[in-house]
C-alpha cells in the first residue's frame, strides 16, 4: 500500500526531479545511495528511520551486519508525525506534517524482515516517498521506500518527540551503571 502524499496546494509543495527522469545515483556530500535495479528479484528498498535505528551502530546490530554500519543520509517524510509509545517513537498519519530522520542504502528483504522483528507487531512496514536532504534541509532527491508506522491502538500513544542525542546519552549512562 502506497502512502499518498499531500497535495501541493494543501501543504508544502513537493519537490520533483527537474528532468522528469529517475536518476540512478543520489548526489550529495556523503557516498551516494544507488537505486536498486528494477530487475532485482530481491526487491531491495530504501528504508526511512525516525527513532533509535537512526543510530548507525544500533542499525548495524539489528541488521546483523559484521561490517561497517550502513550508509545513512538525512531525510524527511510527509504526511506523518511522531508520537510516543512509552519511550519509543511511533510514526502516525498526520496530513500536512513532516518527520525528519534518516534513510538507509537499499536493504534486502531479509534485512527488512529483521527490522520488522525488531519493531514488533506494534509497527508495520508501509510504502512511502522519502525526500533526501542536504545539510541545509534542501531536497536533493525524492525516492520511494518504506517506513515502519504505528500498528497499535492510538490511545496507547502520547504526544512527544524523540531526541536521538538524548537517547544516546541515556544509553551511554546505562552502559556505565
Amino acid at each position: 500500500m502506497h502512502h499518498a502524499q499531500p497535495s501541493p496546494t494543501a501543504c508544502e509543495p513537493l519537490h520533483a526531479d527537474a528532468t522528469g527522469h529517475d536518476p540512478v545515483i543520489i548526489p550529495g556530500p556523503d557516498p551516494p545511495l544507488e537505486r536498486p535495479s528494477p530487475e532485482d528479484p530481491f526487491q531491495d528498498q530504501y528504508c526511512f528511520f525516525y527513532g533509535t535505528l537512526q543510530d548507525p551502530d544500533t542499525l548495524r546490530q539489528v541488521l546483523g551486519w559484521p561490517r561497517s554500519p550502513p550508509i545513512l543520509r538525512r531525510a524527511r517524510v510527509f504526511g506523518y508525525e511522531i508520537q510516543l509509545w512509552g519511550p519509543c517513537p511511533a510514526l502516525v498519519d498526520k496530513p500536512c506534517h513532516s518527520v525528519n530522520g534518516m534513510v538507509s542504502e537499499p536493504l534486502s528483504t531479509i534485512q527488512l524482515d529483521r527490522l520488522a522483528a525488531y519493531e514488533t507487531d506494534r509497527y508495520r512496514r508501509q510504502s512511502c516517498s522519502i525526500e533526501i536532504l542536504n545539510d541545509d534541509d534542501e531536497v536533493v532527491k525524492t525516492i520511494e521506500g518504506v517506513c515502519f508506522v504505528w500498528n497499535g491502538p492510538l490511545d496507547k500513544l502520547r504526544a512527544g518527540k524523540f531526541d536521538l542525542k538524548e537517547w544516546r546519552k541515556d544509553k551511554l549512562l546505562q552502559m556505565l551503571d
